[in-house]
């Protein structure tokens, strides 16, 4: 009796024992990658940008991040895009710096270009 108990629920645990199988491989990779490309940290500096005022500290980090070679080149410039909306008007702000470094970093230029088109179009000037 309780052997064809187990043999009628076998193929239900089989089943859901592959459902978890596969989410634990997803999980895995998606923790792969989040470490992988540094997003926890690209994400702490993007909530910086946005809440914190504090100028030298943010320029300082933006260079750090844009040194980095495990942060990708879509993720350097998003974090440059907000730098340059969130300090445009600081008579201290280092944008072109900050332009050149992408560059040199390996971000297309055409892209580092989308930050004088963001800053015209969706800027405070």
């Amino acid at each position: 009796e309780d052997m064809q108990r187990f043999l009628d629920s076998y193929p239900a645990f089989r089943s859901q024992s592959l459902n978890v199988s596969k989410h634990v491989a997803v999980m895995g990779e998606l923790a792969r990658l989040v470490d992988q490309h540094a997003l926890m940290d690209v994400s702490a500096f993007e909530q910086e940008l946005a809440c914190t005022d504090d100028h030298s500290a943010h320029l300082r980090e933006l260079n750090e991040m844009i040194a980095n070679p495990s942060i990708k080149a879509v993720d350097k410039l998003r974090l440059a895009l907000l730098y340059a909306l969130r300090y445009e008007d600081n008579s201290s702000n280092q944008i072109n710096l900050v332009k050149t470094r992408l560059g040199d970093a390996g971000v297309n230029r055409e892209h580092v270009r989308l930050i004088d088109g963001m800053l015209s179009y969706g800027g405070s000037r």
